[in-house]
């Protein structure tokens, strides 16, 4: 007799939907671009994903970023004022993170840690987590990410089915990363 495989559990079940199964597109924030806040050479490769209905469709689900060049600072990069600003810049004028970001793992929960007051919390030894400074700025914010969502919908042309699929997936991301 033998031990059944134990069945993977996915950390965020609605994120199972996401269209990003296999492909993700994953994107270097340079320390250069974030030292002198030039958010144009990345925005003109974002706005390729958000130019038309077929490429926002295409894309959904599976954008991640990462900050390249700070691997010597300690600190996380929600705590560097020069990423925090940014990153407010980018998404001043792309605010699509809702749609495009991956659901499966960090993606969300970075753009608030990035968007949101809040501050690193020792929890034990090697143990880090994020504390927000003010839960009502998270509602604000996100409100704020899913009205331009809501607006690349409609701009596109695109399916509601799937603004309301996302809704869900990210209502439940955030209830079991950020208050679960």
């Amino acid at each position: 007799m033998t031990a059944a495989a134990p069945q993977y559990q996915p950390r965020y079940p609605r994120a199972r939907l996401s269209a990003a199964k296999d492909e993700v597109l994953a994107v270097e924030i340079t320390r250069e671009s974030v030292e002198r806040c030039d958010i144009q050479p990345l925005l003109g490769k974002l706005e390729l994903l958000s130019e038309d209905a077929h490429s926002a469709l295409h894309w959904e689900g599976k954008l991640t970023f990462y900050f390249g060049g700070w691997d010597r600072d300690p600190r996380e990069t929600a705590e560097i004022p020069e990423i925090r600003a940014y990153f407010a810049a980018l998404t001043a004028e792309w605010p699509y993170w809702l749609h495009f970001a991956e659901k499966t793992g960090d993606s969300i929960p970075h753009v608030l840690r990035l968007l949101c007051r809040g501050h690193v919390e020792r929890r034990r030894q090697g143990i880090v987590g994020w504390q927000f400074d003010d839960p009502s700025e998270i509602s604000r914010v996100l409100l704020q990410l899913f009205d331009q969502m809501n607006a690349l919908y409609d701009r596109l042309g695109l399916p509601e089915e799937n603004n309301q699929r996302i809704t869900e997936e990210v209502a439940q991301l955030i209830e079991s990363s950020l208050l679960g």
